[in-house]
């Protein structure tokens, strides 16, 4: 009976020793992205709650050493010997989920998944925001912890086990041991299974993040992902045609003229990041946008417009072919998909408009190449197309006073006109360095506030020019910058709002419009002040028709989707099944509904293109 106790001492210290893994390694994640002061309590209540996804994903890990303990009742197992290569392994798997969550959660927000997957087709734009000594800090970090969990799982593996005798009572006991590991894994007996929200116990999002174990984060995320036929299942198809109606009217009518012309060229710029919390002139921090200031006073700003996603690949489909977002697909990355997308571009080309668009960073980025060819643009500029030198001042590719010096050139040089030009900005992004030291105490802001120089004298350029009188210049962001102000997040109802200005010759008179919108109403208000038509555009509304009598704004992050309109904010955590936010109160959570309801009707028509 001694063999069949060190079988049993052998598993239940392995599995502990999975659970010293994870526990430490939470408190640090915690400790090291958290921005609050938080209290030792708070500590005390991760460690704790977290622990039901760490015993999951220790059954997981312990499933092939149980399966060898129960091989020991008829065979002489040298386990060490047999276990270096699992434990290296295992050690490997859960330093790279650690480094990797650590790295990740400061500039996404959200616990590690498989969105980051989407990413790795182009690993020197993944790596693009940090630095060399930031690499360099984790590799070592992710060294330094194999080695630490390699040697605990190491000594908690027994030198051998031996064939037992009796072996059918320690069989039973085995296999009724595989079954608390399963209910371990699957999270109980009841009907509700383990998932990532059952580990949420605060209204402090952070602390919920902070719970969740990333290993199992990711391995949730790899079942849920691409699963259309089963994503986001709120309502029945009755119910969802009742709630989702009237939302998203189609009217190309206008009630207000924005513009003195309704064939003007057209530059569309996209400001990587520029939410209102940068811009005074819309409650944001003073000093950094002085530009942008003066330009809203000069053009038509509409005050109450809000992104619909988080990442650039999503913020570009919602501004350019007015469709929405969604929490962990990425439609520019659905190639098949997104080329069925109408935009802006497509419906000016119909119109006699050549269409361009300048990045200063690699075009092949999340298949950006593919959906500006499939979507009406005849020119695609991007960093291949500068020299050596000027691709050199920034991570990302070519700093935008270099690009917008291109955009200029384009501008003077089209060899017909109309013309359309989309350009993307790149330098207000991590690891925001910039050739400019302006606001020198804050890297974040000083980035924005270089962008918005290069902005200014672009604008003060065109003015210049002959161009001027019959150009509209759109701005606007691609999404809104994380961690600007310190400690925002999406629980903030203001995290997500952004600018939206119509500017140049071409605009009739100064004024600002307070309708609430999404950035995915762009297409349609847009095409609808030319006189052109909005239909293929189901999600875009025009803002300014007569019939847009419910102004509201949708956003969709990983984990969540929020919802805001005249009667407040509400917002839904896909992860816990709840509301988690819901200012002011609503007592028929007409709100979350709407938002739910958006997100199936949108899911739906993505599935079925």
């Amino acid at each position: 009976m001694e063999n069949v106790k060190e079988k049993f001492l052998f598993l239940l210290k392995y599995y502990v020793a999975l659970i010293l893994c994870f526990v430490p390694l939470r408190l640090i994640f915690m400790a090291v992205t958290g921005e609050g002061c938080h209290s030792l309590t708070d500590y005390m209540l991760v460690a704790w709650h977290g622990l039901q996804l760490d015993i999951a994903v220790a059954g997981y890990i312990t499933a092939l050493p149980l399966l060898l303990t129960i091989v020991s009742l008829f065979a002489y197992m040298p386990m060490r010997k047999l276990f270096i290569v699992y434990n290296l392994f295992v050690a490997t798997i859960i330093a790279s989920a650690f480094v990797a969550d650590i790295s990740l959660y400061p500039f996404w927000q959200f616990k590690l998944d498989a969105s980051f997957l989407l990413y790795l087709d182009s690993p020197s734009n993944a790596f693009a925001s940090v630095s060399a000594g930031y690499i360099a800090t984790r590799l070592i970090a992710f060294i330094v912890l194999v080695t630490l969990l390699f040697t605990l799982l190491h000594f908690a593996t027994s030198k051998s086990l031996r064939p037992s005798k009796p072996r059918v009572l320690p069989l039973v006991g085995l296999l009724l041991t595989a079954g608390l590991i399963f209910l371990g894994i699957r999270g109980g007996v009841g009907e509700s299974t383990n998932n990532v929200g059952k580990v949420y116990f605060s209204n402090d999002q952070f602390l919920n993040h902070s719970a969740v174990n990333p290993i199992f984060s990711f391995i949730y995320s790899i079942g849920k992902r691409e699963d259309y036929s089963e994503a986001y299942r709120f309502y029945s198809p009755e119910e969802l045609n009742a709630r989702i109606d009237g939302l998203y009217k189609q009217d190309s009518a206008i009630s207000d003229t924005l513009l003195n012309n309704r064939r003007p060229n057209i530059i569309t710029i996209l400001l990587e990041g520029m939410s209102c919390s940068l811009i005074e002139s819309m409650g944001g921090a003073q000093g950094v946008t002085p530009n942008f200031d003066r330009l809203s006073q000069e053009g038509v700003l509409f005050t109450q417009c809000y992104a619909n996603s988080y990442r650039t690949d999503r913020g570009l489909i919602c501004s350019l072919s007015g469709y929405l977002s969604f929490p962990k697909t990425s439609v520019m990355k659905s190639v098949i998909k997104s080329q069925g997308l109408s935009s802006i571009a497509s419906v000016l080309s119909e119109a006699g408009y050549h269409n361009a668009f300048l990045y200063g960073g690699d075009i092949n980025f999340t298949d950006m190449k593919s959906y500006f060819y499939s979507t009406g643009y005849d020119e695609l500029i991007a960093d291949k197309d500068f020299t050596i030198k000027e691709k050199g001042g920034h991570e990302w590719g070519v700093s935008d006073h270099i690009t917008f010096d291109s955009l200029l050139h384009l501008v003077k040089h089209r060899p017909q006109e109309p013309w359309h030009i989309t350009y993307l900005t790149l330098s207000s992004h991590e690891p925001w360095t910039v050739p400019y030291s302006r606001i020198s105490d804050n890297p974040i802001a000083n980035s924005f506030a270089y962008v918005d120089s290069c902005l200014g004298n672009f604008i003060k350029r065109l003015k210049e020019s002959e161009l001027w009188e019959n150009t509209l210049v759109v701005c606007m962001p691609d999404h809104a910058v994380i961690g600007f102000p310190k400690g925002i997040d999406q629980a903030n109802e203001n995290r997500n709002r952004i600018p939206l200005l119509f500017t140049g010759g071409a605009v009739k008179e100064s004024r600002q419009i307070e309708t609430i919108c999404n950035q995915s109403d762009l297409p349609a208000t847009l095409l609808a002040q030319l006189g052109l038509p909005t239909e293929s555009f189901p999600y875009s509304r025009n803002v300014l028709s007569p019939s847009y009598d419910y102004p509201f704004a949708y956003h969709a992050f990983n984990n969540g989707i929020s919802f805001i309109d005249s009667t407040g904010f509400t917002l839904f955590d896909l992860d816990a099944n709840n509301i988690r936010i819901e200012k002011p109160a609503d007592a028929m959570h007409s709100r979350a509904t709407k938002a739910k309801a958006i997100l199936q009707a949108a899911y739906n028509d993505f599935q079925q293109r």
